[in-house]
């Protein structure tokens, strides 16, 4: 388990991102009551994987940290655009933890279980039991303008990629044949806002230090 103080350190050595960056997006989550809470010392909270997902979020979705609460809730009201996704999302990658998540489970969700996922749970125990060192290849990115979101596992020991792709609420999210969007128009979308999108990537590189971090074998007291 982590504190607040070792999770906002381990972004930002992670990511790159200052650490007074990371410290101030922190506040904002925790104003806006999307980060677990403690006091000091023996009480100081212990971050989860939801805190994690939402922090790593928040610096994917949005370049500014006063956005960060609005970030965090507009990728959170994502969901799984089937047209674009692994077929089975992750069933069948022996990622059972991963492949349980809900039907309706948006990117803030996935990114939280795949931090679990590779703290505790399935992906932590395939690169335990794999001889050779190996780690996945991971690829997490926030288009920041239409909020879409793409999470990607390759070099899985099964030969298979599992890929996933998010999209918001207001926009149909099922198999591209039906041609569907929902009428209401959605701000966050880059519809009628140019044809420049950006976009924002972390890795395995970000993704593995922060789940060793919440493993419980390094509470720290």
């Amino acid at each position: 388990m982590a504190t607040p103080s070792q999770l906002v350190n381990a972004v930002s050595d992670a990511t790159g991102v200052s650490l007074p960056t990371i410290v101030d997006i922190d506040r904002k989550l925790v104003k806006g009551k999307l980060r677990t809470k403690g006091g000091r010392g023996f009480n100081a909270a212990k971050m989860t994987a939801l805190d994690a997902a939402r922090l790593l979020t928040a610096v994917l979705g949005s370049p500014q940290a006063n956005a960060s609460v609005d970030a965090v809730e507009r990728y959170a009201h994502t969901r799984v655009d089937k047209a674009r996704s692994s077929e089975k999302l992750f069933a069948g990658a022996k990622l059972d933890d991963l492949a349980a998540l809900p039907a309706r489970h948006g990117f803030v969700d996935a990114l939280a279980a795949l931090i679990a996922s590779a703290s505790t749970g399935s992906l932590a125990k395939l690169m335990v039991d794999a001889k050779d060192g190996w780690v996945p290849h991971i690829e997490v990115f926030a288009f920041t303008r239409a909020t879409r979101g793409r999470i990607r596992i390759t070099g899985l020991p099964s030969g298979l990629t599992a890929s996933l792709e998010y999209v918001p609420t207001t926009v149909e999210t099922k198999p591209a044949r039906a041609k569907k969007v929902s009428r209401r128009r959605d701000p966050h979308t880059d519809e009628g806002r140019g044809d420049l999108e950006q976009s924002r990537r972390i890795t395995e590189r970000t993704i593995l230090p922060i789940a060793k971090l919440l493993a419980p074998e390094n509470q720290h007291e």
